[in-house]
């Protein structure tokens, strides 16, 4: 196989974990980001969650996130292995739960939707949640498990993994990317101090702030918005006073909580179309706090700890656009959305596939840069 220079533009979950997958193959891996990790990868929950995701209108998404989710136990020890770094992965499962009537009639028909996509979804009783959360208050009229949906730390995966690139001799250079200029048939990147760089393929993992660079095609550059979304981070009193990831709905309000090993619960998420705003919003805050301590009541003693806002990168149709542009040297890694942690595992892996072997994997096909001509 020819050992291939790769720019990576973009430093988040879908940058590092392509370039891990690149670097063990030998490949020279050069990441350019102004500050790594620190975009909706570190604002994530590190949810993963493909049932508990799913919805109606992205059902041909699901079985990418249900394979990407397989993958992740094999992935996660590979990336330990070279930096010897937890990345905090709990297959606790998710417990799902309704707060009242209403609440529990949509979980229900949610509910009846999985288990025809082939998804176990197991009802339990307000004493077999009790058994397994014994903190949780609420009436519960729907309470289920979903045991395949579980969790990893984002944080101390992309500490793991920036590791580990260090380990493999991966280079990063923390300056913003000002243009991708097509020049004699191949693309090569330009920095914000003028300096140009013309790697063999040139992968573009950008995230929300694609539209920023210059001299991209304008199907690529329009393809991604960013979706804006504020979470929140406290320090329960107890690091047993929620041991599995809880989503909910209550009184229409959709929520998750997602524990920590040191004590720590996320909490969130909002999900507002409102551009690069980042301004914080008190009713969404206020809203997920009172909905999670009537959830769990003993949050309300917890210590608040961090309030952050991030832009997911979502495409045209909300689905990841992944592969070659054009029979070019371009190659193209965006639109995780809400699922960037989730996916990245099988994206990586063949993302890593289509640049070694200039042919689209199978399994994702669909999910090809070929949608933008139609877009």
């Amino acid at each position: 196989m020819k050992k291939l220079q790769i720019g990576v533009i973009g430093g988040g979950v879908a940058g590092l974990t392509a370039a891990f997958r690149l670097a063990k193959h030998d490949h020279q891996i050069t990441i350019y980001d102004p500050s790594p990790a620190t975009g909706a990868s570190y604002a994530a929950a590190g949810m993963l969650a493909p049932a508990s995701e799913v919805n109606f209108s992205e059902v041909p998404l699901l079985r990418l996130m249900e394979h990407s989710n397989e993958l992740w136990p094999a992935f996660v020890r590979e990336i330990e292995a070279v930096s010897g770094i937890s990345v905090g992965l709990r297959l606790d499962g998710t417990l799902i739960l309704g707060y009242e009537p209403n609440d529990g009639r949509d979980l229900e028909h949610m509910a009846e939707f999985q288990r025809e996509l082939g998804i176990e979804v197991t009802r339990l009783t307000r004493s077999q949640v009790k058994a397994l959360e014994p903190d949780l208050g609420g009436p519960f009229p729907f309470a289920a498990l979903i045991r395949s949906d579980n969790q990893l730390d984002n944080r101390q995966l992309t500490n793991s993994i920036q590791v580990a690139l260090d380990h493999l001799r991966v280079s990063v250079v923390r300056q913003s990317v000002k243009s991708v200029n097509l020049a004699g048939g191949t693309y090569r990147i330009v920095l914000d101090d003028g300096s140009e760089i013309r790697p063999d393929i040139v992968l573009l993992a950008a995230g929300s702030q694609v539209g920023s660079i210059a001299g991209l095609p304008k199907s690529v550059a329009g393809a991604i918005r960013p979706v804006k979304g504020q979470i929140i981070r406290v320090q329960a009193p107890s690091t047993t006073l929620l041991n599995r990831v809880v989503r909910s709905k209550t009184y229409g309000k959709t929520l998750y909580m997602v524990p920590r090993s040191n004590g720590e619960i996320v909490i969130g998420a909002t999900q507002e179309e409102v551009g690069f705003n980042n301004t914080a919003k008190v009713r969404p805050i206020a809203e997920m706090l009172t909905n999670a301590t009537l959830l769990l009541p003993g949050l309300g003693e917890a210590d608040f700890k961090e309030h952050t806002v991030r832009f997911r990168p979502g495409s045209f149709d909300n689905s990841p656009i992944i592969g070659q542009y054009r029979n070019s040297n371009l190659y193209l890694c965006l639109g995780h959305f809400r699922h960037g942690i989730l996916l990245s595992a099988a994206i990586s892996k063949y993302v890593a596939s289509a640049i070694e072997t200039g042919k689209q994997p199978l399994e994702i096909k669909e999910f090809g840069a070929d949608r933008l001509e139609s877009s």
